[in-house]
């Protein structure tokens, strides 16, 4: 008769010749402090994220700085309001902790600050115009509904499902004009970055 082996003694028969990699372990676990400081640098103010990563060694450093990279990158993002561009614009700022030429970083951030109000502008355009452009469909839908009940009837637009894929559809378009944009920011940050 055959012997039925639990899962944990068949997961440790196929992993028993799998080592733990001790130095990509270490490197990890620095990462994740990088991504530590850069988490309260962003949610503290007057915190200095340059002080923050002096107190490693020179080896460990170079993974912080890749965890704090990496979460200034992730933090990048296309605002939706003024409350996330602040944020994006205060991870900019994260940057110089990171970046030998400050000169060089500081007119890429410039730069960045305009675009991302820019888009900040042109998403409530957006938003405006599609408003306007379904106007006429949300007034017919309104007349129907006050015919079927009897009463006169306000369709809020954000509450209409076709109202919200015309914005999603212009808004997909929008982003991903300025994404690409983005995208290459941030590769010119992490270059910036060594």
């Amino acid at each position: 008769m055959s012997v039925i082996k639990s899962a944990l003694e068949i997961a440790l028969e196929r992993t028993q010749d799998v080592e733990a990699n001790k130095e990509a372990l270490e490197a990890n676990t620095f990462v994740t402090e990088g991504k530590k400081a850069v988490s309260k640098f962003l949610s503290e103010d007057d915190v200095d994220l340059k002080k923050l990563l002096e107190g490693f060694d020179k080896k460990q450093l170079r993974h912080v700085k890749e965890g704090a990279l990496q979460a200034l990158l992730a933090n990048l993002k296309l605002p939706v309001d003024e409350m996330s561009l602040l944020q994006s614009k205060k991870a900019g700022k994260g940057f110089y902790a990171l970046v030998a030429d400050g000169k060089h970083l500081g007119k890429l951030l410039n730069q960045m600050e305009q675009f991302l109000g820019d888009f900040l502008q042109e998403r409530k355009r957006v938003v405006e115009a599609v408003e306007q452009r379904f106007q006429p469909i949300l007034r017919q839908k309104e007349q129907a509904m006050s015919q079927q009940v009897g009463a006169r009837v306000k369709i809020d637009p954000a509450m209409d499902p076709d109202f919200q894929k015309m914005l999603r559809e212009n808004m997909t378009i929008l982003e991903d004009r300025y994404n690409e944009v983005l995208s290459r920011a941030k590769q010119e940050l992490r270059r910036l970055s060594g």
